[in-house]
């Protein structure tokens, strides 16, 4: 009996994370600028925080096998700790008057938290780590307020074709998009075995 109570449990971790999942698909696939900007804002938190639960597992010390086994069980807990972060970012995204600048510098603060969390784990620096994790939480702050304090910027939530994310994007948050993954990939790739 107990064992058939342990499946359960593991059946739904396995749906909650493929919820997870679809509700990412399915933002994304939205032509509504809003949408996919949450989408992306989410699959970077997902990241951020199956990185940080790496490295806290010590994946960062361990042998291969070992580590994508570490990374699996991180992304998989990620996803299903992104259903409640999602019910966050589109309350605070909400709540703001200027949605799109404000979605776009809560990416541009994940996309360098994601490089400063890549950064802990290749190198094992938990202060980096940490402060990937903490600039997460702080871009939730900052939604709502930027909203507010920002000049009205007139970039309208509409629709745009599936090839237009960049326009979604905007200049800024593509650049620093595009200079994080470099680094990102530079990071793991040169990473101290």
């Amino acid at each position: 009996m107990a064992e058939k109570e342990r499946s359960d449990e593991e059946l739904d971790l396995g749906d909650l994370a493929k919820r997870a999942l679809e509700r990412i698909v399915n933002l994304s696939q939205s032509q509504i600028i809003s949408e996919k900007l949450q989408s992306l804002n989410i699959l970077l938190f997902v990241f951020i925080l199956t990185s940080a639960l790496t490295h806290y597992l010590g994946g960062a010390s361990t042998a291969e096998l070992s580590l994508l086994f570490i990374i699996a069980l991180s992304f998989i807990f990620a996803l299903v700790v992104s259903l409640g972060y999602a019910m966050i970012l589109s309350a605070v995204t909400n709540v703001s008057p200027n949605k799109i600048e404000s979605l776009r510098i809560g990416i541009v603060m994940l996309f360098i938290a994601l490089t400063l969390g890549v950064a802990g784990f290749a190198f094992d620096v938990k202060l980096l780590t940490n402060s990937s994790l903490g600039l997460t939480a702080l871009q939730l702050i900052i939604i709502p307020m930027s909203g507010f304090l920002l000049p009205r910027i007139s970039v309208e939530d509409r629709k745009i074709e599936p090839g237009q994310v960049w326009i979604a994007l905007g200049r800024i948050s593509s650049i620093v998009g595009i200079v994080s993954f470099i680094i990102d990939v530079a990071l793991l790739l040169f990473r101290p075995s």
